[in-house]
């Protein structure tokens, strides 16, 4: 798999500071930023990390959701995932922990969950959800942040604090802006670094997107980045969407490799076509032969991360500021996929901050970050913004998932920066919370 190298030795998050201090005659101005410091691992070490079951942990960074049999597993920064036991959605219960360095994301299959670790992809037994075990590893599935050539080694991570200095005006003179790639660089700094609006921008994130659970496979929401389809997992990174075999499902095996562009995000499969966001538009792949993913047509729109998810004709993006993607942009856009050749825009809808979305029948969720969760009747989709039916708010909504299994006919998981909620949805224009495990800093 060919892998690509970033020349980012050390990386600033810069949260505040004002370019126009430097017009002045002073040569010093004080600013606050995240710092980020490298950690390295040799190859060796990263192909030989383990997964360590443990006690159930409190969330205190949670990502990712994903569904399987009456579980919920949610990622926990990069340190691995949460276990919960949802058999009774009323009063869910935080059982266990499976640490997996690295971790992002993760899809299960028949008892084997494939989760990434840093660049490797994990087979993980979880038939014992108490005693997880590693039967199978692919080694270097995933591009590194930074392959460290010379000296063997890998950049898995970087581990964040908080600094107040003084930058001098020289050193933000030299900062130079990449159109492209929403970051600073300080060109001909005496130290090396980079100043970026999100940590994401670097491809750490690793995040599977389905639409119903059947023949032992879950769900996951419209923010992964792994999908399971007809034995085969779908993974997409940064640039290039990764198809591995399952055929043995303790060794899956890479089959192909495509080059998608940059920028890509989430993968949504829809019967068989595969809708890819990417923060410049939305790719459509034909799956018929799920080995050989072959491309159909593109949606371009302005530059804002997109998830995506599907129903009959109907293409539902939406698109906000705020983030890597450098957008500028509170929508969701309605695209006619009618010709999938040629998807066209039908309507743009205005929101606050719309992040993940899920569709369950006629009902179209969307999560709004700060802006709490809102539902919607799409039964006449070019009439959207007329049918806006509820809005929860006290919440930061990430992602959600809606389910076709029994017990979960009208439930709608939630997962956001201060906990995992679940609402029923007899009445969509009356969500009812019936749990939440709330997220402790």
């Amino acid at each position: 798999m060919q892998k690509f190298n970033l020349l980012v030795p050390g990386l600033l998050l810069l949260m505040a500071f004002s370019f126009n201090s430097c017009l002045e005659d002073s040569c010093e101005r004080q600013f606050t930023y995240t710092a980020y410091t490298p950690v390295y691992l040799t190859y060796d070490q990263v192909h030989s990390g383990e997964v360590v079951n443990e006690s159930p942990r409190e969330l205190k960074d949670p990502g990712k959701i994903y569904f399987y049999n009456n579980f919920i597993f949610i990622n926990e920064g990069r340190d691995g995932v949460h276990v919960i036991d949802n058999t009774n959605p009323d009063d869910p219960q935080n059982i266990a922990f499976i640490s997996i360095d690295g971790n992002e994301d993760v899809a299960i299959q028949n008892g084997i969950m494939y989760a990434n670790s840093y660049v490797d992809l994990l087979a993980i037994d979880i038939s014992d959800i108490y005693n997880a075990t590693i039967v199978g590893r692919t080694e270097s599935v995933f591009n590194p942040i930074w392959d460290d050539v010379n000296n063997g080694r890998v950049l898995v991570e970087y581990k964040e604090e908080q600094i107040t200095e003084f930058l001098d005006c020289e050193t933000i003179g030299l900062l130079q802006r990449d159109p492209y790639g929403g970051y600073y660089s300080c060109l001909g700094c005496e130290i090396d670094v980079v100043f970026t609006n999100s940590f994401d921008d670097f491809g750490i994130g690793v995040p599977t997107a389905g639409s119903s659970s059947s023949g032992g496979t879950g769900v996951a929401g419209s923010m992964a980045r792994f999908s399971l389809i007809h034995n085969h997992l779908y993974v997409v990174d940064e640039s290039t969407m990764t198809v591995l075999d399952l055929m043995n499902p303790l060794a899956p095996a890479e089959v192909t490799e495509i080059n998608l562009g940059w920028g890509i995000e989430t993968i949504f499969p829809y019967e068989d076509k595969l809708f890819i966001g990417s923060n410049s538009g939305m790719f459509i792949y034909d799956n018929s032969n799920p080995s050989n993913p072959t491309y159909l047509g593109e949606f371009a729109h302005a530059r804002a991360c997109d998830p995506v998810v599907v129903k009959d004709n109907y293409a539902y993006v939406t698109l906000r500021d705020g983030t890597a993607c450098e957008g500028f942009n509170n929508q969701l856009d309605l695209v006619d996929i009618t010709d999938l050749m040629n998807p066209v825009l039908e309507k743009t809808y205005p929101m606050e901050n719309p992040h993940g979305l899920s569709i369950r029948d006629n009902t179209l969720f969307i999560c709004e970050g700060t802006h709490g969760l809102k539902s919607f009747d799409i039964e006449d989709p070019l009439k959207i913004d007329e049918n806006l039916l509820d809005h929860e708010t006290g919440l930061f909504a990430f992602d959600a998932i809606t389910l076709a299994v029994p017990g979960y006919d009208n439930t709608v998981l939630v997962i956001g920066e201060d906990g995992f909620y679940q609402y029923n949805f007899d009445d969509p224009s009356d969500l009812k919370l019936i749990s939440l495990i709330p997220v402790v800093k």
